[in-house]
């Protein structure tokens, strides 16, 4: 059974995080969202034969269980990937907006595709990546947290202790299963046609992840989407700046609510 918290009550916002990663991430700012939203934190398949397709079955249980209408759905990284499969295989009769926070639609790098993960990734360095999950994941984990901070950026050391241990309680194979999967994706082709709903793009103007104009080239790509720069911030906006990442996703969601 799907692993999922709940916050606070109204309209709802459903968060989806990324790899390697917990709802515990989202905490701060889900505490906050949670007075005016009922929100939803999912876990990713922690365990097992982890894919994008699987995640999505997962959500789509979760909006079922809590019979969600008019739910907002943010994924932030590889979630975001998970929160578009959802769309995509299940529409969006129950959601009202979507907002996808620092992700590709290409992990890696392709024939006229500049925006792969950490700038730079290849086949060769999915394959390197998923080498290291399976010998050693503690670097894993602590390299991809350390990395997931604003660039240039001294973040606080109890924090990153924190997120690596929460990367740490997903199993090898979850991990490289998921990081495999995503990888041989392309969404490319159909974020052209557009999201179903509003869409909302945040990325970190800092960020190490994905360092590139990934941010402007969706918003020219996805039709009507709008695409929110954060300043000070790297992969991590809702740590980096929450405040105004809390300020940004009510607006949204706000203006969202008039389409149910």
């Amino acid at each position: 059974m799907t692993e999922f918290h709940v916050r606070g009550a109204g309209s709802p916002l459903v968060m989806v995080p990324g790899l390697a990663a917990t709802g515990r991430f989202f905490a701060p700012v889900a505490t906050e969202l949670a007075d005016g939203h009922r929100v939803v934190t999912i876990e990713l398949p922690r365990r097992g034969a982890a894919t994008v397709r699987r995640a999505a079955q997962d959500l789509a249980e979760v909006f079922d269980r809590l019979d969600l209408r008019g739910a907002v759905l943010l994924g932030w990284s590889l979630g975001a990937t998970v929160a578009y499969e959802y769309l995509d295989r299940f529409g969006s009769e129950r959601v009202s907006g979507l907002v996808w926070v620092e992700q590709s639609p290409r992990l890696t790098l392709g024939p006229g595709w500049e925006h792969a993960a950490f700038g730079g990734l290849d086949a060769a360095g999915v394959e390197q990546l998923l080498g290291t999950v399976a010998a050693d994941r503690t670097a894993f984990a602590d390299s991809l947290v350390r990395g997931s901070f604003a660039a240039g950026s001294e973040p606080d050391q109890d924090l990153v202790a924190e997120l690596t241990a929460e990367a740490l309680r997903w199993t090898p194979r979850a991990c490289a299963g998921l990081l495999a999967d995503a990888a041989a994706l392309d969404l490319r082709p159909k974020l052209a046609a557009g999201t179903g709903v509003p869409t909302l793009l945040i990325h970190g103007a800092k960020s190490q992840v994905y360092p590139t104009e990934v941010g402007r080239w969706l918003a020219d790509t996805i039709p009507a989407a709008e695409l929110r720069m954060f300043t000070g911030s790297g992969h991590l906006p809702f740590l980096e700046e929450p405040a105004e990442f809390v300020r940004t996703v009510r607006d949204f969601a706000a203006r969202s609510a008039t389409r149910v």
